[in-house]
């Protein structure tokens, strides 16, 4: 199976490809296309399914519940459905942010009396 590091930098995969990299059998993936609502493949003029990059990295997610930490399919739409927690900002970076705001501002003046 691999890692999202590992996942080639490409822009489409073919169902074989993608089976392949995650780790299970094409008809596998065809599945969860119908379980996981998150996973809609485009298709080529040939009608193959084309995923994208994020596609096959929410396969291996799927695969690591479903096969590494045992969970059912519904537990594992749940699972991938939380949000993700985000960070607090810290008083740093609100002070970075406050402080790259103002020398904006004193910039965007500059331009505007060197216009008149």
């Amino acid at each position: 199976m691999a890692s999202a590091e590992k996942i080639p930098d490409k822009l489409y995969f073919r169902i074989g490809e993608a089976s392949r990299l995650v780790g299970v059998k094409p008809y596998v993936l065809r599945y969860w296309e119908k379980e996981f609502t998150a996973i809609k493949p485009e298709k080529s003029k040939s009608q193959q399914r084309l995923y994208r990059r994020a596609d096959v990295v929410l396969f291996c997610q799927i695969r690591r519940l479903l096969h590494e930490e045992r969970f059912t399919i519904e537990g594992c739409r749940k699972k991938i459905a939380e949000p993700v927690e985000k960070e607090q900002p810290d008083k740093l970076n609100i002070d970075c942010i406050a402080h790259l705001k103002s020398e904006l501002q004193a910039v965007r003046s500059m331009i505007q009396k060197h216009k008149n």
